[in-house]
């Protein structure tokens, strides 16, 4: 493998895409035999670790390049994409909004190219403007997602008019949808090109994959690395992008509850918890929380909808402050206690300190204690150390 590609002789396969732009290469699938294919395939499932696509394959060279891969690939058969290791929900939704049923094969591709790197689809057909009522009647949908990738031929006035609905970026595609002075889609190009709708972005025609990569875009955009806000403090925090899920349940019992947030944290969520409420007719309630990064958030979201049985869940996108901090391990009667260390002092880790206590038949304060005295020596002695959970100001051992 040469440095940035490998060298198959009929291809190169550009294996450091990843590492740029968060996605492998993907494969156009026309024009290539099934043995190119699985060979620039297999090249990529070696050099990367993300989802590798090939697009507008039919399904007998689907199941050949599959049969040859031998890896675990599948084969969205309406989006003609064969796709291995797709990415998990990274908590951006992506409307994909097609005119007219005859659009709905580049609408396909649109959504599985989404859904395979990563983005949560909802998919709305048929809403051309030629019975605007039907487009309104799904309005609040629409303007509920990060992006729309808005899908129409003949004249092509979808996008502009749900460019002047949203305030989500749109990304329009033509399709060759029509009769003769659509021109294969020209004219939708051009009246997407022309639109009033300030600042769609146009793609090629019929390409619903150029339309997802805009989308997936977007969404790497929002999510890179965190940006450094200057505080007041000496030290300047993290600010993270979460997500906030939240959800009100009248019918669940606390045994379920925590499950749930044990659940929660498992699945990654940065923080799970639940508060009591009323609600109205003064019905007692809980709201259940999740602060969660968008990777997680979809599986965050399934999993709230899977053991509250809750109808809807409220989204909303939040910036987190975190302080720098770190971890190091102490020795408490022979066994180890985590004690997180921040820049105004030092915490024993809870299950660390609970288990040790237990195995030492010692209240838990006193572990705490002695977990905070070890890791003390290494702190800096001009930080005041945070009282360790349960225990008293004047605690001893």
């Amino acid at each position: 493998m040469t440095s940035g590609f490998d060298d198959l002789g009929h291809s190169r396969p550009d294996t450091d895409r990843e590492a740029r732009q968060g996605l492998p290469e993907v494969v156009f699938g026309p024009g290539k035999t099934v043995a190119e294919i699985a060979a620039v395939v297999a090249s990529l499932l070696a050099a990367n670790e993300g989802p590798v696509l090939v697009t507008r394959v039919g399904p007998d060279v689907a199941a050949a390049v599959l049969a040859q891969v031998g890896d675990g690939g599948t084969y969205v058969a309406d989006g003609r994409l064969l796709v291995w290791r797709p990415a998990a929900p990274r908590g951006f939704v992506v409307a994909v909004v097609s005119a007219g049923t005859s659009d709905g094969p580049v609408a396909a591709e649109a959504a599985a190219v989404a859904a395979a790197v990563g983005l949560t689809v909802r998919r709305i057909a048929d809403v051309g403007v030629a019975g605007l009522h039907r487009l309104l009647a799904v309005s609040d949908d629409i303007a509920a997602a990060d992006a729309v990738v808005c899908v129409a031929g003949m004249e092509g006035a979808l996008p502009s008019v749900v460019g002047g609905l949203v305030g989500a970026p749109v990304i329009a595609v033509p399709t060759s949808v029509g009769y003769g002075a659509t021109m294969q889609g020209v004219t939708a190009l051009l009246a997407m090109m022309s639109s009033c709708a300030a600042g769609m972005t146009v793609v090629n025609i019929d390409s619903g994959f150029s339309a997802a990569m805009a989308a997936f875009r977007i969404a790497v955009s929002r999510d890179r690395a965190p940006l450094r806000r200057k505080g007041t403090v000496d030290e300047p925090g993290d600010v993270e992008r979460l997500v906030h899920l939240e959800t009100n349940v009248d019918d669940v019992t606390g045994e379920v509850l925590g499950h749930l947030v044990e659940r929660l944290l498992a699945a990654g969520a940065a923080d799970a918890w639940v508060a009591p409420v009323v609600m109205k007719k003064s019905r007692p309630a809980h709201t259940v929380h999740v602060l969660a990064a968008r990777a997680v958030a979809g599986e965050c979201e399934r999993i709230v909808f899977a053991e509250t049985g809750t109808l809807g869940l409220r989204r909303t996108l939040v910036e987190r402050v975190a302080l720098p901090r770190s971890t190091s391990v102490v020795d408490v009667g022979g066994h180890p206690v985590r004690v997180k260390r921040g820049p105004w002092g030092l915490k024993p880790e809870h299950d660390d300190v609970a288990a040790a206590a237990t195995a030492l038949g010692l209240p838990l304060r006193a572990v705490a204690a002695r977990a905070l005295a070890s890791a003390q020596p290494a702190a800096d002695p001009d930080l005041p150390a945070s009282a360790p959970e349960g225990a008293s100001g004047g605690l001893t051992t």
